[in-house]
């Protein structure tokens, strides 16, 4: 009887070796090979008030500014009636390049790193050049005359 037991306990730990190695390779599998986002992190924690004179920008759908704050900034785009998209500056190609700063197009169509020549549309999502990854976009919220950009 003991010998079965002896059985029982090496099936257990059998199936328990199985299952650890096929939880290991599961995770091996799951590791991202694509392009990460290498933009150094920064405590975003901005607000501004829409009816100062520098923001007057913004009262209007598809109106921008540049502030200060992130890594090299931040861009403002009035999306809608109440929604405010806030990009980091920092490209997202080669984000450690000291010149890998995004702004506006002068045509005000689109956002462009003249460094790298990638360019974004006001979704934060790559339109042209290297860049593979989306800008980092910062959290907003709007209250009243209020507009607080955070991460």
């Amino acid at each position: 009887m003991a010998e079965k037991q002896g059985k029982g306990s090496m099936n257990i730990s059998k199936a328990l070796v199985i299952h650890i190695l096929l939880v290991a390779s599961l995770l091996m599998a799951c590791e991202s090979t694509g392009p990460q986002d290498q933009i150094p992190m920064a405590i975003v924690n901005e607000t501004i008030n829409l009816t100062n004179q520098q923001y007057l920008n913004l009262q209007f759908v598809g109106g921008h500014v540049a502030i200060s704050g992130g890594v090299r900034g931040i861009i403002i785009y009035h999306a809608s009636n109440n929604e405010y998209r806030a990009f980091e500056r920092n490209c997202s190609f080669e984000p450690l390049n000291a010149c890998a700063r995004v702004k506006v197009d002068g045509s005000g169509l689109f956002l462009i790193d003249t460094c790298c020549t990638s360019t974004f549309n006001f979704d934060g999502f790559p339109t042209g050049g290297p860049a593979s990854l989306p800008l980092r976009l910062y959290n907003t919220i709007l209250q009243g005359d209020l507009l607080t950009i955070i991460n």
